[in-house]
């Protein structure tokens, strides 16, 4: 998101964890102030030199009405989603996406290890064309392996393999 806001664009988020949200701002070294919504159903933390706005709130009971979005960055969402609810996020993203104009980059995760179940859960091509073929066109853009890196972690387990996959998604005209 930094690599974004850096190249001058607006930023708006959705993150469950305040937590994470804070670690943005401080790792980036992005002053900000918090702020309550209208309602009281969320907080919202604002950029002060730069325009990023992150709601601190549950994606799937989250009901502002956002401006038009050009990209969805999920990184960590899908793959941390229960697969049983995984319809259910499907559908709030496609809620804020544009037909042929909202790009979601989508990174999914793929690992073998029988020992572990997740999260973060294997999210397979097959899963994102199942997830979203019909509404959407899908390209596989990237594929990353990331084993040595996961491996070199002291609490790592000892996978054959990780890989995360960058889809690009853009919903389809109806």
């Amino acid at each position: 998101m930094k690599v974004v806001l850096d190249l001058g664009h607006r930023v708006i988020g959705i993150e469950g964890c305040k937590a994470g949200i804070e670690a943005f701002f401080n790792e980036n070294n992005i002053s900000y102030e918090i702020e309550k919504d209208e309602n009281n159903q969320c907080e919202i933390y604002k950029g002060i030199e730069c325009s990023v706005t992150i709601y601190s709130a549950d994606v799937f009971t989250f009901n502002k009405s956002l401006p038009s979005v050009d990209y969805i960055w999920d990184r960590g969402g899908l793959v941390a989603i229960n697969p049983s609810t995984r319809e259910q996020y499907r559908d709030c993203l496609l809620r804020m996406m544009t037909p042929d104009q909202t790009r979601l980059f989508l990174v999914a995760i793929n690992y073998n290890d029988p020992d572990f179940s997740g999260p973060p859960y294997v999210v397979n091509d097959d899963d994102v064309n199942h997830l979203f073929g019909s509404t959407c066109s899908s390209e596989l853009v990237e594929v990353r392996d990331n084993t040595e890196e996961y491996r070199s972690r002291e609490t790592a387990r000892q996978i054959n393999y990780i890989e995360e996959r960058l889809h690009l998604i853009v919903r389809k005209q109806i």
